[in-house]
Formats: structure tokens, C-alpha cells, sequence
């Protein structure tokens, strides 16, 4: 007998499971819905990686599901497929897939679903840190904010803003009046709506304070501290607020008007920011870690190693260095 058809069919549009294997469908929505329990943006890419796992499994039940079938999606998920967009995926999406489909099997097991987690022997891809080459000069940065200021007074304070707090793209959407506060020692704060509802707390230097309220002045917004104020911090023509992609694309049209030969993200902003703080040897990499909202601080440490290791290496400790330049020098 199957079971009436539950729930998550209907809740999370992204995924489809057929009646005829109801019980599965019922298990996927309980564990998505444990990830909506911490971000609803979350569950929703679940979702979307647990549709391909299982379309791609041609809907073979959970519980006959083996080793030998996780290899084959990881083949999959490796190699070239002009069906999909992007054909050629990275190591890095290849391993949150894989992360996806693990973390579904530990739950089914854990609740006495499946006997055992086959993915649990399912490794993930060593992936390279590219963190240093996704980094803005100061100069750069500053040819940035130039051309933000030609543009508009709102380009100027979407830039400037991400210089100034390495915030995701994301927080800065979310952003609104009633999160900023005084601090105890009379500081702006703002309060960030981070990754998995985890909030934090940021300073919000006096340059960047004075721009956002020019900014709002402008925009006839309340400029004084309410935390009862409901706008959203950036508004658009519409009076809602700006999505994360109407503010990447600031990024990429300010970056194009400062005619930068590379081609920043928001993101770049956050490595740009985190690797100028952590150059300070005196940085407290718990701060750092604090104010960029990461969940572990080995996350943090990787703009400590890209921003101070490379001024200090084997090739500056070589006594014979000297001698071979002096065959060089008159090249």
C-alpha cells in the first residue's frame, strides 16, 4: 500500500519524487526539513542536489542503494555533460553535492532508515585554496570606489560598504534599519543576518556611517537609530530590497567602468577585506573570524597563510642566492 503523497512535494517545488516511492519521498522531506530548520536557502539547495541524485538514479529506492551507485554519481558529477549547465563542474560543487548526498544517508541511517550509510566511504576532492587570486589590490580598490562614486551615490555605498565589513553579498541584502544600534561605547553597530540564521555583530566605521545616511537623506529613509524602522537598508525603485544578484551586478558594472582586466565578485570584496586585516601580525584571528562570520576558524587562518606566509619563504633564507644574482645581473 502507498502512503498518501506528503508534504515536501508540494513545499519545496525543486524536487519531485514519484508515489511510487512515497516512503523515500517522506524520509527526503524530514531531512530537508531539518536543514530548513537552519536556513531555508539551504534546504532548497538540498533539495535541488537531492533531485539530480535520485533522477539520476532513476528513482532506484533508498535502501538498494549501494557504494558501487555513489561511485557513479561521483563519476558523473567528474566528468563533461553537455546536458548540463555548467557542462564541466568544479571540485568545489562536486564536493558540496557529495556533501549533500552523505549528509542524506547519515540521517536515513540515524533514524533506523537504511542499516547502514553506504556514502559513508565516499571521499571528497582535495581542493586548492584560490583565495589569493581572487584578491583586489589597494589600488584597485580604490580605482573601484572612484568609478562607484562617478556612477551613483548607491554604487558608492554598496562598494565601499564591502571594503569596510567583508560582509556576503547576501547579508548586505538582508540588511535593514531596524539591525543598526548604538554600541556601549557609542559605536554604530549593525547586527548581520548571516549563513544558517547565525547573526553577529559588526562596527560600522564613521566614513561608511556618514555615506549610508547621505545616502538615505537621499532617498527621503529614516537616518536615525529605530529599531521599529522595517526598511530595508538599500532600497530599490520598487521599495523592496535589493537581491543579492541586483548587487553582484553593481560589482561587476562598477569593476567594468574602473576598467579592471579582472572581473570581481562581492566575494572578492570579503577576500580582499579579510586578507588586508590579517596582514597585521597583531591581527586576533578570533576577531577576524567573528566579524567574517565563519563557522571554523581553520576557514579564517587561510587569509592569515595567503596574506603573511609568502612575505617570509625558503627561497629568502638561501645563502647562495647572492652568488648566483651576480651571474644574472649584467643580463
Amino acid at each position: 500500500m502507498i502512503d498518501k503523497p506528503v508534504p515536501f512535494q508540494t513545499e519545496y517545488r525543486n524536487i519531485a519524487i514519484p508515489d511510487s516511492v512515497n516512503p523515500d519521498a517522506k524520509i527526503v522531506g524530514m531531512f530537508l526539513a531539518t536543514r530548513r530548520r537552519k536556513s531555508e536557502k539551504t534546504a532548497e539547495v538540498y533539495a535541488g542536489v537531492l533531485r539530480e541524485f535520485f533522477n539520476f538514479m532513476n528513482f532506484k529506492a533508498v535502501r538498494l542503494i549501494n557504494y558501487e551507485d555513489l561511485v557513479n554519481y561521483s563519476d558523473y558529477l567528474a566528468l563533461p555533460d553537455p546536458g548540463r549547465n555548467p557542462v564541466i563542474l568544479a571540485v568545489s560543487t562536486q564536493n558540496r553535492k557529495i556533501s549533500v548526498i552523505k549528509s542524506f544517508f547519515k540521517y536515513a541511517m540515524k533514524i533506523g532508515y537504511v542499516p547502514f550509510n553506504p556514502a559513508e566511504p565516499l571521499g571528497l576532492q582535495r581542493v586548492n585554496s584560490n583565495i589569493a587570486q581572487r584578491l583586489l589590490t589597494v589600488d584597485e580598490l580604490e580605482d573601484l570606489l572612484v568609478a562607484a562614486r562617478v556612477k551613483s551615490l548607491f554604487h558608492t555605498v554598496v562598494i565601499y560598504f564591502f571594503a569596510c565589513t567583508g560582509c556576503r553579498v547576501s547579508e548586505l541584502s538582508l540588511a535593514m534599519w531596524k539591525d543598526f544600534f548604538i554600541g556601549p561605547q557609542g559605536e554604530n553597530c549593525l547586527n548581520i543576518h548571516g549563513k544558517g540564521h547565525k547573526d553577529r555583530i559588526i562596527k560600522i566605521n564613521q566614513s561608511l556611517w556618514d555615506i549610508i545616511i547621505k545616502y538615505r537623506k537621499g532617498k527621503s529613509l529614516c537616518t536615525e537609530i529605530n529599531p521599529n524602522d522595517l526598511s530595508p537598508l538599500l532600497i530599490n525603485k520598487y521599495g523592496k530590497a535589493y537581491s543579492s544578484q541586483s548587487l553582484w551586478k553593481v560589482v561587476k558594472v562598477v569593476a567594468k567602468e574602473a576598467g579592471l582586466n579582472k572581473k570581481p565578485s562581492p566575494h572578492w570584496l570579503r577576500h580582499t577585506f579579510a586578507t588586508e586585516a590579517a596582514k597585521d601580525p597583531t591581527t586576533n584571528l578570533w576577531r577576524l573570524q567573528q566579524d567574517l562570520g565563519h563557522a571554523s576558524l581553520t576557514t579564517t587562518q587561510q587569509y592569515v597563510h595567503v596574506a603573511q606566509d609568502m612575505a617570509d619563504t625558503s627561497v629568502d633564507h638561501l645563502a647562495y642566492l647572492d652568488k648566483l644574482e651576480n651571474h644574472i645581473e649584467g643580463d
